[in-house]
């Protein structure tokens, strides 16, 4: 059960304005107020188990959005918090590079060209990269499951690696950069790797975004390659620290590819999701995205065409 400070703090600063309803990735599906921030919110204010709250895409779109800020993830997962109380043993020490890479699933197995191309632009301008052994997944799927305390084990294992590197760590899928800048700190809030989780989300980058500071000439070439090749850019709903950047720089859709919980899965959110897919997809023949759980849907429920590729393989 909340705390009942928790549920008046919740209860006194909403105001009720519904700004969060519409930007909510499960309330555009199934209209329903449960499914919206505000109902959630209520629900949980109230003590009161839903099951939309496993709907939510923990994107906090709600909070960008509100006027007071207010951010439905935030109160779940301080409800799903658990302690874990233990460090990691120390037991890598990587070589120095100017510009460290998180080597995801995703750019392991999915899309490796991106990681590829990334290497290449900044070879050329004498930067060099470093891509640390012993980093683990970074946990999402365990947050998906509500399995709290392996994706706190995830996250200690990364930051022990992650540590010993220098400049910024650079990410290629939005859910990973999401979970090293949002979740990672929140749940270890009041512990003893508070402030480590802290500095590490500081240095936390999107490829995008590193290469709008070091190459931005390069990011004229997806604009270009979106007229000349008919490319949709899918901005995914993780990609929040990006969000503005990315619409000045290039042209993008903001719609969601319906999760990679397994759970959703199984209860159709994807297939739901999957009409307003069509109405953006009409005659495109690319469909690119930032996101591995994003490029996976889209690649197992869409008939080719339109192919889908990661941003980067784009450059």
């Amino acid at each position: 059960m909340m705390k009942r400070e928790v549920r008046e703090k919740i209860l006194n600063l909403c105001n009720l304005c519904g700004k969060c309803v519409p930007v909510c990735p499960s309330y555009r599906v199934y209209k329903k107020e449960a499914f919206s921030p505000r109902g959630r919110l209520f629900l949980l204010s109230q003590g009161i188990e839903h099951e939309s709250f496993e709907f939510c895409l923990l994107c906090e779109r709600c909070e960008r959005i509100c006027p007071h800020h207010i951010s439905f993830p935030s109160f779940y997962l301080g409800k799903l918090k658990e302690d874990l109380g233990r460090k990691w043993p120390m037991e890598f020490k990587s070589k120095e590079g100017e510009v460290t890479v998180y080597y995801s699933c995703g750019l392991k197995y999915l899309y490796p060209q991106a990681l590829r191309r990334f290497e290449e632009i900044l070879e050329k301008r004498g930067i060099t990269v470093e891509i640390p052994k012993n980093l683990v997944c970074c946990g999402a799927p365990f947050l998906n499951l509500g399995l709290i305390s392996n994706l706190k084990e995830k996250a200690l294992k990364n930051l022990e690696v992650l540590e010993k590197t220098n400049g910024y760590i650079v990410m290629f899928c939005a859910t990973c950069l999401w979970i090293f800048k949002k979740i990672y700190p929140k749940i270890f809030k009041d512990t003893q790797f508070e402030e480590r989780f802290g500095k590490l989300s500081e240095r936390v980058i999107s490829a995008f975004t590193y290469l709008s500071l070091e190459a931005e000439d390069v990011l004229k070439v997806l604009e270009e390659e979106r007229i000349k090749k008919n490319i949709l850019f899918h901005l995914p709903c993780h990609l929040t620290e990006d969000f503005n950047l990315v619409k000045n720089k290039i042209e993008t859709k903001d719609f969601c590819c319906g999760s990679a919980k397994i759970s959703l899965w199984l209860k159709g959110f994807q297939k739901e999701n999957k009409r307003e897919w069509i109405r953006n997809l009409k005659d495109k023949k690319i469909l690119a995205t930032f996101c591995t759980g994003c490029y996976l849907n889209f690649n197992m429920l869409l008939k080719k065409p339109p192919l889908v590729f990661h941003w980067l393989e784009l450059l």
